[in-house]
């Protein structure tokens, strides 16, 4: 069991590429421009099939996994998200380093304190 891109379909924007957590989507395979499905790296996640914008992604239950490989693509994947979650750490580690090395914004006077001509400190008539 493994999913198959219709190749006339398929648009070439690389959504299911970097979707994959096993990277057994590849591009270029075929002599069109279009992307591929290694099937005995495919995990049956269908994560592919839900990000591409043309539905031309499939389920093909005709294929049949060595148990083997399955075990191996999973733990590929496995170690995908490990490293995708590191990655995500680090950018909210640099983001809340930037942020704290920033000047601190200065927040706008309120209206009563500029008063109604925005003048400081004059008094608000009503």
């Amino acid at each position: 069991m493994a999913y198959r891109i219709d190749l006339e379909g398929c648009i070439n924007c690389g959504w299911c590429r970097r979707a994959c957590p096993t990277e057994t989507v590849v591009f270029f395979l075929t002599h069109q421009r279009t992307h591929l499905i290694k099937p005995e790296g495919c995990i049956d996640c269908a994560i592919c099939a839900r990000v591409c914008p043309v539905n031309v992604i499939s389920y093909d239950p005709s294929y049949e996994h060595d148990p083997d490989q399955l075990a191996a693509a999973k733990e590929h994947a496995r170690g995908w998200a490990r490293k995708q979650r590191l990655v995500a750490q680090q950018r909210k580690a640099r983001a809340a380093a930037a942020a704290a090395a920033r000047p601190p914004i200065p927040q706008p006077l309120s209206p009563i304190a500029m008063g109604e001509r925005g003048e400081r400190g004059a008094e608000v008539r009503g």
